[in-house]
């Protein structure tokens, strides 16, 4: 069979994962729980049984890089039985060989969520666009509901991206459903809203703009706290000031001291909650303890918190799975495929919202109070062109949860909210392109090593940057190089040199100092998952000499090799005397083969303001007052960062959805 177009059956990729790669392929799978049924409540209070697709075969396509990707899936009323994926037309040695890979992973991951073939991106993100079709014809569904267009296509392309708020007519609605906690958006902050409403005895219901096989897929990977059990009994609990000056700090002052304080006062109690919640699956949550017996520019503080992932291996929402669980035994509800139109007041009281589903028009009735936890708007285009300009010109790959169209914004501010006045995108340092490539407009790939602080020069072979800092800062200073673009180089010792450069947070690629496993492993994952694709692919160039790589990045050679000697010069007085880098992360360029990589942009994971808010969660208006019955939580919530993400604070914007969606849930559940 062609590489190029393969058709797979489920029967055969499991037969083909249980002999190449084991348990941990079929943990995955089986992991996931996707492709399982669910039961949905009725209005009236009945249940039906839903059934994920209607059998058959459907067929889709879209453009590639040189020609349309064609993807077609065979399915039974649960799952996808057979896929095919037909790249013949594309690049010979990159996106034509992916046929056959992408088409295992749509059988691997039974949903939408493929991560695509390294090297390949452009095909990758053809093959995506049509499975979502496929899927959406074999649901029944318009497709928008699958990629989480928001309000529809309607409002693509307008320069108005708040637009007028929706006008339901009670003709339109086709049922009700009366609760007293409702929480919408089943992600990181909305289960840990749902699940501590319901603990404190409210009846509550979560609804979720997409599917169960893929809505709420997971609880991000780092959890941020302060006072946790584990730090305190490691004795590895930071200062609570120095972080919140941290905080404080990398917000230019615009971030609210009050919700910094309430993150340090509660979020060890949240995360002791998670790691039993986990505990009780099977799963464990470890602190992460790193090293501070060297002198370093930018402070570093033990906050995060990671699910050890070789007890999940790779399975993707197993955590989420977990609370979920957790949250129905108490009698938590869920409503999939079910998306916030718009909120409904009374008053000045927030006391519903109307949603819309595959059957219509719904009305939620909240007695209690509604929690808007539907992430930020890092997908929809027009909001980040108006909002964050510079933000959307730094987009090499973005890998946002779907669904983060700003429909929970969007309602907030209908509803009478304030929304930040300045804006922040979360990107990380991580965005590689072509070797002939300048700047990000077209797509480039996840290069996860493109944190660490290795030798990087511009496109004139100089250096110009101190290299070990906060994953974003580098990204802002190349706006000061031609394209935006730079390339990273290292030599045949580099995995000796990343041990000792000791990295915080999820760059690091070796385990913590009390024993945590990092949460992207050297040799479990960066080497096979990226460095020998990407290599074989000719993303990462490899050469005998320095004049060599420089031919091959496209730098200046006697520039490039000047720079090399400078820093080797560096490297030997273990004194960076131009840029001011710590010694240890010093490196040198001496030992065959040397390789590097042009990287431009980063690798984009989600927004970070949102609608103000106070301290018992609510949101302001635009008077700074309470909007009575309206709390909003993660992504969809503001006051709290500026400009930069403090990623030397491990997972504090994670950290911050679970602890602020734990106390919205707790304080709606007693309003």
């Amino acid at each position: 069979m062609s590489e190029k177009k393969k058709t797979l059956s489920r029967r055969e990729f499991l037969r083909g994962a249980a002999g190449t790669a084991g348990i941990a392929a079929l943990g995955m799978l089986t992991a996931c729980g996707n492709g399982t049924t669910d039961t949905t409540p009725t209005p009236e209070g009945g249940e039906v049984v839903n059934k994920i697709y209607t059998p058959g075969e459907y067929t889709a396509s879209a453009q590639g890089m040189e020609s349309l990707v064609t993807v077609t899936i065979k399915v039974d009323e649960t799952s996808i039985l057979e896929a095919t994926v037909d790249t013949a037309g594309e690049t010979a040695g990159l996106g034509e060989p992916a046929g056959a890979k992408l088409a295992e992973e749509i059988l691997s991951k039974q949903s939408i969520d493929i991560d695509g073939v390294s090297g390949a991106t452009v095909t990758s993100k053809a093959a995506k666009a049509a499975l979502e079709e496929c899927i959406a014809k074999a649901k029944g569904v318009d497709v928008s509901l699958i990629r989480g267009e928001g309000a529809g296509k309607e409002e693509q392309g307008s320069a108005d991206w708040l637009g007028a708020a929706p006008e339901i007519k009670d003709s339109d609605v086709v049922g009700t459903y009366d609760t007293e906690v409702l929480v919408i958006g089943a992600g990181t902050a909305g289960l840990f809203a749902a699940c501590a409403a319901v603990e404190e005895g409210a009846k509550t219901i979560l609804i979720e703009k997409m599917g169960e096989e893929y809505g709420g897929s997971g609880v991000r990977d780092t959890l941020a706290a302060i006072g946790s059990k584990q730090q305190l009994a490691e004795n590895g609990n930071p200062d609570k000031f120095g972080v919140i000056t941290e905080m404080y700090r990398q917000s230019n002052g615009y971030g609210d001291q009050r919700l910094y304080k309430v993150w340090a006062d509660e979020s060890g109690e949240a995360i002791d909650w998670y790691t039993e919640r986990c505990a009780e699956g099977g799963l464990s949550i470890r602190f992460e303890k790193d090293d501070h017996s060297r002198d370093v520019r930018y402070p570093i503080y033990d906050v995060g918190h990671s699910l050890q992932t070789s007890q999940t291996l790779g399975a993707h929402g197993a955590t989420a799975n977990i609370l979920k669980a957790y949250g129905k035994n108490l009698g938590l509800e869920i409503h999939y495929e079910t998306s916030l139109v718009e909120l409904i007041k009374e008053g000045d009281k927030v006391t519903g919202i109307y949603a819309r589903t595959n059957e219509g028009f719904v009305r939620y009735n909240a007695s209690k109070g509604v929690i808007v936890c539907a992430g930020g708007y890092s997908l929809n285009m027009d909001m980040m062109n108006a909002l964050q300009p510079e933000s959307a010109k730094m987009i090499n790959i973005n890998y946002s949860y779907p669904g983060s169209q700003g429909d929970g914004i969007k309602a907030c501010l209908w509803a009478g909210a304030a929304m930040d006045e300045t804006h922040c995108g979360m990107f990380f340092d991580r965005g590689g392109i072509a070797p002939d490539q300048v700047g990000c407009e077209q797509e480039g790939f996840l290069f996860w090593m493109g944190s660490q602080p290795f030798l990087k020069v511009g496109l004139d072979g100089k250096r110009f940057t101190n290299e070990s800092g906060c994953y974003d800062h580098i990204l802002h200073d190349a706006w000061n190089l031609p394209g935006h673009t730079y390339a990273m180089v290292w030599d045949a010792d580099y995995k000796k040199d990343m041990e000792r450069f000791d990295t915080h947070g999820c760059s690091r690629m070796f385990p913590h100092v009390n024993g945590a496993e990092s949460v992207w492993p050297l040799e479990e994952l960066n080497e096979p998952a990226f460095m020998t694709p990407y290599r074989e692919a000719g993303l990462v160039v490899k050469a005998d000499t320095i004049e060599e790589l420089a031919q091959k990045l496209g730098l200046p050679g006697e520039d490039f090799k000047a720079t090399v000697e400078r820093y080797n010069e560096l490297y030997d007085k273990q004194n960076d005397e131009d840029f001011g880098k710590e010694a240890f992360r010093l490196s040198q360029l001496r030992t065959a083969p040397f390789e590097g990589v042009r990287m431009s942009g980063g690798y984009f994971i989600c927004t970070m303001d949102g609608i103000k808010i106070d301290t018992n969660m609510n949101a302001l208006d635009t008077e700074g007052k309470p909007i009575e019955g309206l709390y909003v939580a993660g992504d969809s919530s503001g006051s709290y960062f500026d400009t930069s993400y403090p990623n030397l604070l491990a997972g504090c914007a994670a950290g911050r959805s679970v602890t602020f969606g734990r106390r919205a849930g707790k304080l709606a559940a007693h309003r």
